[in-house]
């Protein structure tokens, strides 16, 4: 009897575990405000040509040290916003549930919107073709990574966002 209360308790032990690391690395959710989009003064779609974008094992919870910074040399205007869609744009990414900081990506690939902020900053949405995996960050004007914000939480958000411009992909 007593080994099968041991037995049981070192199994509650290791479930209890289990379920708690397996919680540890799950995103929280974010989204953008309406004061941080305030200052955005321009949205661009774009193409990075990015073929070293490196994906990242899913159970690391930290990859900041692996991020990489943003070629300008790599990109390609595809189209610009109208200014007068630029608070729409805003209002409807501020809808958008991202996972915060999921570390898919050590940086962008493929079609990206590119937010320009008054400061000189930029923010680029990314996500990955067929599916909800991508890469949302902020960068200095000389391309560092500034902030590191996530994904979206899946592909619609990112195709209802590219319903603003009118570029056929």
């Amino acid at each position: 009897m007593r080994k099968i209360r041991n037995f049981l308790a070192a199994g509650a032990v290791v479930c209890s575990l289990c379920a708690l690391s397996g919680c540890a690395v799950d995103p929280g959710s974010y989204q953008f405000s309406r004061d941080e989009l305030a200052e955005v003064v321009s949205v661009e779609l774009i193409e990075y040509e990015n073929p070293a974008q490196k994906h990242f094992l899913p159970w690391v919870p930290d990859h900041s040290s692996d991020l990489k910074p943003f070629d300008s040399e790599k990109v390609r205007v595809l189209e610009t916003l109208d200014a007068d869609m630029v608070p729409q744009f805003g209002e409807t990414l501020c809808e958008c549930d991202i996972l915060y900081l999921y570390y898919a990506y050590d940086s962008p690939n493929g079609i990206c919107m590119r937010l320009s902020y008054s400061d000189g900053d930029f923010l680029i949405l990314n996500c990955a073709e067929r599916s909800y995996a991508g890469y949302i960050g902020r960068f200095s004007p000389d391309g560092e990574v500034a902030r590191f914000i996530g994904c979206f939480s899946s592909r619609g958000s990112f195709e209802f966002l590219m319903d603003f411009f009118e570029t056929e992909l």
